[in-house]
């Protein structure tokens, strides 16, 4: 892959309890992982890659990570389901932009999920 200068190359999140992270997002977003060193690893989230640092602090405060999703009310019942905290439900983005909804992961960052309006 070829980035521009200013491009977004690589996020790295705090990864908590990096097992219980990994299958969260493996099984509920699909995403890959592959070891770096013991307690970070990369992630292939499809269409963008980072990695996950045991040793990062997680936050609610700051820059949220939004991953895109079929139905935000299906996602966040299937994120609740994986034993993590739905903290905003699905809500309505005026001007006919989709709808979003904001859930805490096992390392206890906020996250959000999107999905586009109807065509």
């Amino acid at each position: 892959m070829e980035f521009q200068l200013g491009n977004i190359c690589h996020i790295e999140m705090a990864g908590g309890e990096l097992s219980r992270t990994k299958e969260f997002y493996a099984n509920v977003f699909g995403w890959n992982f592959s070891p770096m060193f013991e307690g970070y690893e990369f992630f292939d989230a499809g269409n963008f890659n980072g990695a996950i640092d045991k040793d990062a602090k997680p936050s609610h405060a700051g820059t949220v990570l939004v991953l895109a999703c079929e139905d935000v009310a299906d996602k966040l019942t299937e994120i609740e389901q994986a034993g993590c905290k739905v903290l905003k439900p699905k809500t309505e983005i005026a001007g006919g932009h989709g709808f979003y909804g904001y859930f805490e992961d096992p390392a206890g960052n906020k996250m959000g999920v999107w999905q586009p309006a109807a065509k």
